[in-house]
């Protein structure tokens, strides 16, 4: 019995194939693997691809998969499948994919179990629990993270590949409405050529939202950069959230889903989470860490940065079952940290009510302060260009401005992604801090 999940303990699944005391009539034989596998919220894109995609892939280079090797998507947490774009993943194999519900029937990959049994040569039972997340047991090896990246260019962007998968009829419009959304600003005078760094700006509108997102983009523009100004809301698939962060060296974006698609970003290009002040939180770090890219919560401190949002504070303490008069509303989502409530109403623990309500809610970004960290990002390149992404860790410059679990798990510790061996460092682990 296996465990096919790649994420935290409650969600865990076992499963081992059924012994039959007796054989069929009729068979098919495919001599190939099939490798079984499950999903946690593949509605979520980066869960799809960080819990259960990637670990997928790793195991299928583990095991030399073949071109018709098979998949079989045995379990789903959280399955919301209206909510899922569909999405293509033959850069893995030529094989079919067998779901047990015709809702996750997506893409012409996947397939009902058939009325003949199948017998397949091999099977590969879960992935280990290997994921870079502080839940998983096993780390993902480094090198995959940019293998899955080089496949994925290759197999539906480079070589005209591209212009085939533009002309290929969808049937869910979703697929290319990022590529049709995005936004691009270079500076008037027309310099900006192939060495112009480009700036990703990714834009959230249910919640997260950047505010004075405009302002940001037009001081980055000012210092000659192209930006993206990117929407990944409308829908957007595997292979053109791919195309469209390809050739990003900075991408910025509230903390989120999107974070995640920085892995089609080049290594050693750095992602900074524009965070609402009082909520951070290291998923990406970890994410980061483990694939090579540089990582960093940038989050003011100041409540010139705040953005009170009273239907949205109402909305979650609802959910708690707690109502509060228009002041204590307003003393909620003011200025400073609301310790008096919390201690009233929850006997000072607000079980994430007030984390969650600071984690969705608009936010300013502290424009000048930002575009000087992107100024001293692209300045040090030189010097990232000549190190590894270890040695950039070992000194300070890989994630931060805190992320010790993640550098331990997946740089330092035994077992870490990037080669396994324990590393001792003559400082211990320390953080990439933004210059003040």
């Amino acid at each position: 019995m296996a465990n096919v999940m790649n994420s935290d303990e409650a969600s865990d699944f076992f499963w081992k194939p059924a012994v039959r005391s007796s054989h069929p009539e009729k068979v098919q034989y495919i001599n190939d693997t099939v490798f079984v596998y499950g999903l946690y919220a593949p509605f979520h894109f980066s869960h799809w691809m960080f819990n259960g995609l990637l670990p997928l892939y790793s195991m299928m280079r583990t095991y030399n998969a073949t071109r018709n090797a098979w998949l079989m998507q045995i379990h789903i947490v959280d399955d919301q499948p209206s909510r899922m774009i569909p999405q293509d993943i033959s850069f893995l194999t030529d094989g079919k994919e067998i779901v047990f519900n015709y809702e996750n029937m997506l893409t012409e990959m996947q397939v009902m179990p058939p009325t003949v049994p199948i017998c397949f040569a091999n099977a590969v039972v879960g992935a280990g629990n290997r994921c870079s997340l502080y839940y998983c047991e096993k780390n993902i090896p480094a090198e995959h993270y940019d293998q899955f990246r080089n496949d994925i260019l290759n197999h539906f962007i480079h070589n005209g590949q591209w212009e085939k998968y533009m002309h290929k009829e969808q049937a869910d419009k979703r697929v290319f409405a990022c590529i049709n959304s995005t936004k691009i600003y270079t500076s008037d005078n027309g310099e900006n050529d192939a060495n112009t760094p480009v700036i990703g700006v990714l834009q959230r509108y249910h919640n997260r939202h950047i505010l004075n997102a405009e302002e940001l983009i037009n001081a980055l523009v000012k210092q000659k950069y192209t930006v993206k100004f990117l929407n990944f809301d409308v829908g957007c698939s595997l292979p053109t959230t791919a195309k469209l962060l390809e050739d990003v060296d900075i991408l910025i974006s509230s903390h989120g889903n999107g974070i995640g698609d920085a892995i089609f970003m080049a290594p050693k290009t750095s992602i900074l989470s524009i965070d609402s002040r009082f909520y951070s939180e290291p998923w990406f770090a970890y994410v980061h860490t483990a694939s090579g890219r540089r990582f960093y919560n940038f989050e003011c401190e100041s409540s010139d940065c705040q953005v009170a949002d009273i239907e949205l504070a109402k909305q979650v303490l609802e959910q708690e079952g707690v109502t509060l008069t228009h002041y204590e509303l307003l003393e909620y989502v003011g200025p400073k940290y609301p310790t008096r409530l919390i201690n009233k109403y929850f006997a000072g623990d607000d079980k994430g009510a007030y984390s969650r309500y600071t984690k969705d809610v608009t936010r300013l970004v502290d424009v000048e302060k930002l575009v000087r960290f992107v100024k001293e990002i692209l300045e040090e390149m030189p010097l990232i260009k000549n190190k590894s992404f270890v040695e950039l860790c070992e000194i300070g410059k890989c994630c931060g401005p805190w992320c010790d679990g993640a550098l331990e798990k997946n740089v330092f510790k035994k077992g870490n992604a990037w080669g396994g061996e324990e590393r001792q460092t003559a400082n211990g682990v320390i953080n990439w801090k933004a210059a003040a």
